[in-house]
């Protein structure tokens, strides 16, 4: 297998075949990096960083609980708070696991230079709405 650990698309890992859309994974995975300032894969010395050593699994964490802006460097001082959004929502809807949901590069760049509609956040990645029912945890028994 050719390519750099965690920027491979899965399909391609798996033993698919190569196409536009996994350089467009790959391109998702970059665009992570340089927002959040760090390698894909971390090794960690404390179990609190553990959750973050992936990239890709934390992104996708910080998305289902709403929040993206955690993903940017710290050392980032002057944030544009629109900006950085759009750039993870774009970079979470290229690692879609699906290729065929995955964006062409065209739409990437149509999207990330404004000549496209900001993209919404993909469903998988989504924060689930509360739901109308209670849970289990929540009900009183009688």
């Amino acid at each position: 297998m050719r390519g750099t650990v965690c920027y491979v698309a899965p399909e391609y890992s798996g033993g698919g075949d190569l196409s536009e859309k996994c350089d467009v994974y790959s391109f998702g995975v970059l665009l992570l990096v340089l927002i959040a300032g760090r390698r894909p894969l971390q090794v960690t010395s404390t179990v609190s960083e553990y959750q973050r050593a992936n990239l890709i699994s934390w992104a996708r964490r910080l998305a289902r609980s709403g929040k993206l802006l955690d993903l940017v460097d710290k050392k980032i001082h002057s944030l544009n708070k629109d900006q950085a959004q759009l750039c993870i929502t774009v970079a979470l809807l290229c690692l879609q696991k699906s290729p065929g949901c995955r964006p062409s590069i065209k739409e990437v760049v149509g999207m990330l230079t404004g000549n496209l509609d900001p993209p919404a956040l993909p469903i998988e990645f989504s924060p689930s709405p509360n739901s109308r029912f209670p849970s289990k945890s929540r009900m009183k028994v009688l």
